[in-house]
């Protein structure tokens, strides 16, 4: 199981999953239906303070979370 530094979806915790699963931003991407751009990737790993920041969707965390559980 991999330890989040926060609760919930965060820019650091989404990174902190693609990185200690060995994955890179677009095979995280590819991991969700539809698949995210690399644009949305980019957008929802900037830092929260940033103006590229985008919030993710409740329902793709969930989904990403599922994904990375499935491929570990």
């Amino acid at each position: 199981m991999i330890s989040l530094p926060e609760a919930g979806y965060t820019p650091a915790n989404l990174r902190t999953l693609i990185e200690k699963s060995g994955l890179t931003q677009a095979q995280a991407g590819e991991l969700l239906d539809p698949p995210a751009a690399p644009k949305t990737m980019r957008g929802w790993l900037a830092p929260v303070d940033s103006p590229a920041h985008r919030d993710m969707p409740l329902k793709k965390w969930i989904d990403f979370l599922s994904a990375v559980k499935r491929t570990s």
